[in-house]
């Protein structure tokens, strides 16, 4: 235990260094950036990894080299600016291996060349002809990491009002539901949070969101509906400035009847389920297992 506290530690300390001074890039150069870190970040060779068009929407498709026995729909984060990475592809891999899946992932449109609702068109999208050229026998689950958890929830609210198939579970890993910034966490983590700052996450809101209001239910799902969804894990690292995004979806979603896990991991950061090195990375995968599979 003391050993796994000072890797987390030492992980910490690493991002802490490569995000210095993040908030104050602009989109293009933290795009450019990105290319450089996903240059030194190779896809695992156990993965089987093609892309395709759905509906004009690019769509990454990640296997096993085995039989598959069910489907993950995923949705990638970056604050909705920046695009898909080799370590989203790899935790796709982690997810697929675990739960002997398929995974789709579409590189839905980014602000803000492409504001809202431009992402969420995208994800629908994808989404209505997976679930029209799959087959039902086989369990599909949604999932989603930081702007793609909050997507994710966007798009259930467009799944239960025109009546597609739902998910039969829901996976969210340090989900952003509230675009307005204005939980209590925002500000008392941002010292503790080694990846995310206030600043530099209200102005890719704003990008975002465009001409609508940031409490827009599609745009921040805290201030949505919730009833009718599948059962939701939640994922969070207590050192987040996003911590109270989970907290308070899950009490709304579960004061709704939602059957919601919340599952808090102390002293971890934003998204920590794609440093493949951290102990508790494979903890979190191992989780999500059990909660995906579990009837």
């Amino acid at each position: 235990m003391k050993n796994q506290r000072l890797i987390n530690r030492l992980y910490g300390m690493i991002l802490r260094v490569m995000f210095s001074g993040w908030h104050r890039l602009s989109v293009i150069q933290r795009r450019k950036r990105m290319r450089i870190y996903n240059s030194l970040t190779p896809i695992n060779t156990n993965i089987e990894v093609k892309e395709r068009r759905d509906n004009s929407v690019p769509v990454v498709c990640i296997n096993l080299k085995e039989q598959r026995e069910g489907v993950i729909f995923y949705l990638h984060g970056g604050a909705y600016v920046l695009g898909m990475t080799n370590n989203h592809i790899n935790l796709c891999g982690k997810l697929a291996e675990s739960m002997h899946a398929e995974v789709i992932a579409p590189k839905y449109r980014l602000a803000p060349d492409h504001p809202f609702p431009a992402a969420l068109l995208d994800v629908v999208s994808v989404y209505k002809k997976l679930i029209a050229e799959k087959d039902n026998s086989l369990p599909l689950y949604l999932g989603g990491d930081s702007a793609g958890g909050g997507l994710a929830l966007a798009l259930l609210q467009e799944i239960r009002e025109n009546g597609y198939r739902m998910p039969d579970k829901v996976f969210l890993i340090s989900p952003w539901t509230d675009l307005t910034l204005t939980s209590d966490s925002v500000d008392q983590n941002a010292h503790l949070d080694p990846v995310l700052s206030p600043v530099g996450l209200k102005e890719d809101a704003k990008a975002y969101a465009g001409d609508y209001p940031l409490d827009n239910p599609r745009i921040s799902p805290q201030f949505g509906s919730a009833l009718g969804f599948p059962p939701i894990l939640i994922q969070v690292g207590t050192n987040e400035i996003l911590l109270d995004d989970a907290r308070n979806f899950a009490q709304n979603a579960q004061s709704q009847q939602v059957f919601v896990k919340l599952s808090e991991w102390q002293g971890l950061f934003h998204v920590f389920q794609m440093f493949p090195m951290l102990p508790a990375a494979d903890q979190a995968i191992a989780e999500i297992n059990e909660f995906l599979s579990s009837d």
